[in-house]
């Protein structure tokens, strides 16, 4: 079995993203879970480049448990379908901005209303996130772009 591939997460609900790191595994790993935009801005750019020691605010993510030196970077960074295009765009450029000259390249995925609509599911359920995130990181990681 291969090694999951580790991602972090802007999102507004926490059990949600506990659900979904549980529906995703043994391929995707939540590393790191932000649940609002102030917290998002000042924890993921740092760990996106690789600055481990980051507090998790929403104690969210495997990274939570770990020594520092066990924490993963996360590859991904997945942005719930309840965040706005500002918000997205800030943080997609905060991250950007932090990124080390010549590392790997975060890959940004977010899952939109129409996403979940194309599943056929009643709404956002966490089995209906579920399918979307593991399709479009599928693609992702497959083609290396999105």
């Amino acid at each position: 079995m291969s090694t999951p591939i580790p991602y972090a997460a802007l999102g507004r609900d926490g059990k949600v993203a506990q659900r979904l790191h549980e529906l995703l595994m043994p391929d995707y790993e939540l590393v790191h879970a932000c649940l609002d935009l102030e917290k998002a801005l000042a924890e993921l750019p740092s760990v996106c480049a690789g600055d481990l020691d980051t507090p998790i605010a929403s104690g969210v993510g495997t990274n939570v448990d770990r020594p520092v030196a066990e924490r993963q970077t996360p590859e991904a960074l997945v942005f719930g379908g309840g965040t706005t295009d500002p918000e997205v765009d800030a943080i997609v450029a905060a991250v950007n901005e932090k990124q080390p000259k010549g590392g790997p390249e975060v890959k940004m995925v977010r899952v939109t209303k129409e996403d979940i609509q194309g599943t056929g599911a009643p709404g956002p359920t966490p089995e209906a996130i579920a399918v979307v995130l593991r399709e479009k990181l599928g693609m992702l990681f497959k083609s290396g772009e999105y």
